[in-house]
């Protein structure tokens, strides 16, 4: 379709997430308005090599954008072609979610070559199912040789096979920046395995930055996946501990420091209370070898003759002139420590009147307080959560468990874009008014849950236990979208627990690693609550964290 100039540039960037028929010129023009756009979502919308030459075009020319998930577009070796002229020079792309598009070796190829560039600064490629084979892998590790951004790569699903395992598993002891490799489902066998345990399992591996291998649905022996794991784990420990010992010297550092002051000050003290003791010793000797010296010449005085006599008389005077200008000088010192001594007592009068005046303040403070004070609300405070997610389902269980946990629960509002509700809980026997609101995931309303965002002190993010899409989803969709609204805590619910395999399958997040992966995926903690009472022991937690944030 033609560019339909009736078309607002600011409305079409509100489409972003599906686009649907809006013509890729459209996009370009809109990535040029010169606004920053976190999270650009272009998924599943048939753009081809073609739309995608005119997004690389906006991307060359410095168009600010963070994320760009290009995924199930159809796109070959050409459209990657075409996109790698946009990234070779954009200062703003953090992210590129490419799964499900036939490039093949060819155009991970060209992507390999694209991150050699100076100007590239991804930190996150995802590539799963795009036809890559192990013959590529070459073409990576060169890449990464180079690269110094590159931080994560997902290559699940493509046809890496033990050849391409045995090459990648020289990234592990490498000095590129490289830190997560997942390779799901990549047909890789006992062999390609061990080639990374063999890697894992060398000294040199603590120094380097490779922190997490995912292998999971491989055909791989589960004693070398547990090995695998204990390297990995071990490695964690072991910067834990030397994040440990660096926090626990600056402790020392620190005291030292303290006590070396402490000891400074101290020496001062001592110093200037042996400068004066000097100084009085040294006036007492002046004095004794004075009185000493004027007997000496008394008696020298009359052994001479007249005219020596009078030397000594003229000399005699000088002396008595510089003792009076000694006494001078002492009386001078007399009268400032007199006056010393009469401000000291001054000031101690002026401390004791205001002990005295002290006492009456505090007795006004009792008499005010006594005041009659306003008649205050029914609780003492309040606090709005907004609820996002993928899924409705997770959404609708999360807030039949919220409704539950509510005293005097009101449905405030219920329409196809969201639903208010609001009631009390009771937190350290005081009444708090929470207010729920649940926002639709549909791409329509993007601009609308943005404000949602902007009225809200926390938000709650809801998944399904055995859907890892909808968990992957988080870091990528929601957590940008609601951080670009400003910063308010967010919190990670896994709903249907009850619902994970035994044993976990690949698809299952387990509650560890739901707990840590939110942990670095920004959130400020992780729950999975199963009914009304998780709810309130929730709702205390959030409550109280971001009234701690707010202070």
């Amino acid at each position: 379709m033609e560019y339909d100039n009736s078309v607002s540039l600011e409305a079409a960037g509100h489409l972003f997430k599906k686009i649907g028929d809006h013509d890729p010129k459209t996009i370009s023009k809109v990535l040029m308005n010169g606004k920053s756009h976190p999270l650009i979502k272009l998924e599943n919308i048939n753009l081809g090599d073609e739309g995608v030459k005119t997004i690389s075009k906006a991307l060359g020319q410095q168009a600010i954008v963070s994320s760009l998930d290009l995924s199930s577009n159809s796109i070959t070796d050409i459209g990657i072609k075409y996109l790698c002229e946009g990234i070779e020079s954009n200062r703003y792309l953090l992210f590129l979610k490419l799964d499900n598009n036939p490039i093949g070796d060819q155009g991970f190829k060209l992507l390999c070559q694209s991150l050699k560039s100076k100007q590239c600064v991804l930190k996150s490629l995802y590539i799963s199912e795009c036809g890559i084979t192990s013959k590529s892998m070459e073409y990576l590790i060169d890449a990464l040789s180079v690269n110094h951004t590159l931080e994560t790569i997902h290559l699940n699903s493509n046809n890496i096979l033990n050849e391409g395992a045995i090459i990648l598993s020289k990234l592990i002891n490498s000095s590129c920046r490289l830190k997560n490799l997942s390779l799901f489902f990549c047909g890789i066998g006992d062999n390609g395995a061990n080639a990374f345990l063999h890697q894992l399992e060398k000294p040199e591996f603590i120094k380097y930055r490779f922190l997490a291998l995912t292998i999971k649905g491989n055909k791989i022996n589960t004693g070398i996946i547990e090995s695998i794991n204990k390297c990995l784990i071990a490695k964690k420990n072991h910067i834990k501990t030397e994040r440990m010992k660096a926090e626990h010297q600056k402790m020392i550092d620190e005291q030292v420091k303290l006590k070396m002051q402490s000891v400074n000050i101290e020496m001062e003290k001592k110093m200037n209370n042996l400068q004066l003791e000097s100084k009085r010793k040294l006036e007492e000797e002046i004095n004794n070898i004075n009185e000493e010296s004027k007997k000496k010449l008394d008696e020298r005085i009359n052994n001479i003759n007249e005219e020596s006599k009078k030397k000594l008389n003229e000399k005699l005077k000088n002396i008595e002139k510089k003792e009076e200008t000694l006494n001078a000088r002492d009386s001078e010192f007399s009268n400032r420590v007199k006056q010393f001594e009469k401000e000291k007592e001054k000031k101690k009068k002026e401390n004791q009147l205001q002990s005295i005046e002290n006492p009456i303040d505090k007795s006004l403070d009792s008499s005010s307080s006594n005041l009659k004070k306003p008649i205050k609300k029914k609780y003492s405070d309040s606090i709005i959560i907004v609820i996002a997610g993928d899924k409705s389902k997770d959404k609708e269980l999360l807030i039949e468990y919220c409704m539950s946990a509510l005293e005097d629960c009101r449905i405030e509002a219920e329409n196809d874009f969201e639903k208010i509700f609001t009631g009390i809980i009771q937190i350290d026997n005081k009444p708090i008014h929470f207010t729920f609101v649940n926002t639709s995931s549909d791409d329509r309303y993007s601009r609308l849950r943005a404000l949602q965002y902007e009225q809200a002190d926390a938000a709650v993010i809801a998944f399904t236990t055995n859907d890892r899409v909808s968990f992957e989803d988080i870091p990528f969709q929601w957590i940008p979208e609601i951080e670009f609204m400003g910063k308010i805590p967010i919190f990670i619910t896994g709903m249907y627990p009850e619902k994970r395999s035994n044993p976990l399958k690949p698809t299952d997040i387990s509650v560890e690693e739901g707990r840590t992966t939110s942990l670095k995926f920004g959130a400020s903690n992780y729950f999975e609550p199963t009914n009304s009472l998780d709810i309130k022991n929730i709702s205390q937690i959030v409550y109280k964290d971001v009234k701690k944030k707010k202070k």
